[in-house]
């Protein structure tokens, strides 16, 4: 058996990246079968924040409009210290010259309302088809031509092409780059949503407040046009102290913080928590008929909030790619080609924020004094290669 040129793509994981990359795919005309490994298409309760060129994929992909419904804009970026409790700089965002520089307002969503949107479009199109309860355990070029994934119960599922929207423990990754777990210096974050009655009002702002110092810092901001309030507060574990038992020394570490940052703590559900983790940035996208997108890619940290960003983006080149040509192998490396870079300077770049939120020391003194001579416009224009996107 042959595998056409035309069959449709498998993708491999249903979030944010792979439901993207199957709409994406369908504008150009091209099929996809989605394999979720969950028994629904769920994302993790939490906000997420889009920048403008997430929103110029949205306009791309045909769903800017309910985005746009969905999405609620902050009036700035505020960053504080965690410590002293006062502003260190502050972004005025939902200045209307924000918009006219970048074409979309600074944006703000609940990632379950994302992914519905996604979703939405995917099953309008009637080029997608969408599997959950797929677990894949394989993914690998096939010798009849194309590629296979291998699920759990043993079925094969072959395509023109596979590729990997399966996130940072990416199953696909480990068959075309092979370089074992991700990274982490033990950084835990404690995340959730919390119903804006029960933030103190005094507390609320209509901003994305960021409170960085020492290996310490927590962030706040609205979502559901102002129904929710999403919090997350993240601190530095020993390796002892890490996983299911860790709130008891997150909690002490967080008792160097300013009065509002501990109060607002409080509100947070200290249940669950994740460690977060890096990669260094690799070229090795591909292999073959098969090919790595979104986290399984290039994961980063999510100090510039550029996560699913990049996501977006790549679905975008990757669906321009592959309908670029017939050969299949050859689109999966042009799109290689295309995004290896940017998203590189995405990964190092967040690293080099996460540090200046985390700034101890002379270094956190040295941060007050650059940032408070530090103009709007001069960050913008140090963010534009960014925000202006690449559609």
């Amino acid at each position: 058996m042959s595998i056409a040129s035309d069959a449709p793509l498998v993708i491999v994981g249903g979030g944010i990246a792979g439901s993207s990359t199957a709409l994406s795919l369908a504008r150009q005309g091209r099929r996809s079968v989605v394999l979720e490994q969950a028994d629904g298409f769920h994302e993790l309760g939490a906000g997420i924040q889009m920048p403008p060129n997430a929103f110029k994929v949205f306009e791309y992909l045909g769903v800017l409009e309910a985005a746009l419904q969905a999405a609620s804009f902050p009036e700035n970026l505020i960053l504080k210290d965690i410590l002293s409790g006062e502003e260190v700089i502050r972004l005025p965002v939902g200045d209307p010259s924000f918009s006219e520089r970048f074409g979309f307002r600074y944006a703000l969503m609940y990632r379950v309302d994302l992914l519905s949107i996604l979703l939405d479009a995917c099953r309008a199109t009637g080029l997608v088809e969408l599997r959950t309860g797929c677990r894949v355990v394989d993914v690998h070029n096939a010798p009849e031509g194309g590629a296979v994934a291998v699920l759990e119960s043993g079925e094969k599922v072959h395509g023109a092409a596979a590729v990997g929207c399966d996130g940072l423990w990416s199953v696909t990754r480990a068959q075309v780059v092979g370089d074992g777990a991700p990274s982490t210096e033990g950084d835990t974050i404690y995340r959730g949503i919390v119903p804006y009655d029960e933030i103190p009002q005094e507390l609320y702002q209509e901003s994305v407040v960021m409170w960085g110092g020492p290996h310490l810092d927590f962030a706040h901001y609205p979502v559901r046009r102002g129904e929710l309030y999403n919090m997350a507060g993240i601190a530095r574990l020993p390796e002892h102290a890490r996983g299911e038992h860790a709130a008891a020394v997150f909690l002490e570490q967080f008792e160097r913080a300013c009065p509002e940052v501990q109060e607002l703590l409080s509100k947070l559900d200290m249940s669950r928590n994740w460690l977060l983790y890096d990669r260094e940035p690799t070229v090795s996208w591909v292999d073959g008929a098969v090919a790595l997108l979104g986290d399984a890619a290039h994961p980063s940290y999510h100090y510039i909030a550029q996560g699913a960003c990049m996501a977006l983006e790549d679905s975008v080149v990757f669906g321009r790619a592959v309908a670029r040509t017939d050969d299949i192998a050859a689109g999966l490396l042009a799109y290689r080609d295309e995004r290896y870079l940017r998203t590189a300077r995405v990964q190092l770049t967040a690293r080099q924020f996460g540090d200046l939120y985390h700034a101890a020391g002379v270094y956190r003194d040295l941060r007050r004094s650059v940032l408070a001579e530090t103009s709007p416009e001069y960050v913008y224009q140090k963010m534009s290669w960014l925000f202006e996107g690449v559609v």
